[in-house]
Order: structure tokens, then sequence, then C-alpha cells
């Protein structure tokens, strides 16, 4: 199987970033792994130069939270919509939370706030089985 070329974690914690960049390292399946503590982050991380395959996305944050960067996310050039995005979540969405995310073709799934191994291989093997990253050109 081919690794991904980039994914992105975006959560306000030092130490879920931290397991959970270890976790998705331990998979190998990933070539790159970037960090950022807020939706303005994850938006800056985005011009780099490869957009990322898959953004696990926290929702509470401070700066920038995850709705706020979905809004952002959905006005971005259709280049960067290529990267699938799986909502972090530490408790069950609300009903009306839930039908916004039903409004986002870029959000896959929901899953918890810890990624482990197994998480991470089922969504690359679910979503991912021809990569095809998209660099990003000025």
């Amino acid at each position: 199987m081919k690794k991904v070329k980039k994914i992105l974690l975006v959560d306000d914690s030092t130490a879920t970033n931290f397991f959970n960049k270890t976790m998705v390292q331990k998979t190998d399946l990933v070539e790159e792994v970037v960090l950022a503590k807020n939706g303005k982050e994850a938006l800056d991380c985005l011009y780099d130069t490869t957009i990322p395959d898959i953004i696990f996305l926290d929702i509470n944050m401070p700066v920038m939270n995850g709705w706020e960067f979905l809004t952002e996310f959905e006005k971005l050039d259709i280049r960067f919509k290529k990267s699938t995005i799986i909502l972090m979540i530490g408790a069950e969405l609300a009903p009306e939370d839930m039908e916004r995310v039903k409004r986002i073709p870029q959000i896959k799934e929901c899953r918890g706030k810890t990624l482990n191994k197994e998480i991470v291989t089922e969504i690359v093997n679910k979503y991912f089985e021809n990569v095809n990253s998209v660099e990003y050109t000025n």
C-alpha cells in the first residue's frame, strides 16, 4: 500500500498531539505528520508544499476552533478541499452539530480524541487506496 504524504493533527493539547503523532508514525503509513494547536495554525499549514491527505480536527480550541476552521476551509480554492477531515471529538455531538457535519462533504467521520495504530490504519485503508497528494504551487 502507498503511504499518504501528509497528515495534519489539529488540537490545542500538546499531550494529545504528541500521543497522536506517535501513534500515526508507528503505523509507517505516513511520510509526514504536522501539528497545529488551533484552526488558524491549521489554515496556515494548508499553504505549505503538500496539502494534507488527512486532517484530524479537534472542535474545542482557543484562537480558532474546529467549526471556525471548517467555515474558513469551505472558502478555500477547490485544490485544498482534497483533504479528508476526521473530526476528533471528546463527547457525543449535539444533533444540530451532527447536521452541520453532514453538510460538509470533506468530513468523513467522527472519532475519539486519541488515536491508535488500528484507527489510523483503518482510516488510511478506507479512504486512500490510491493516494495522490496534491502539491501546492504559487
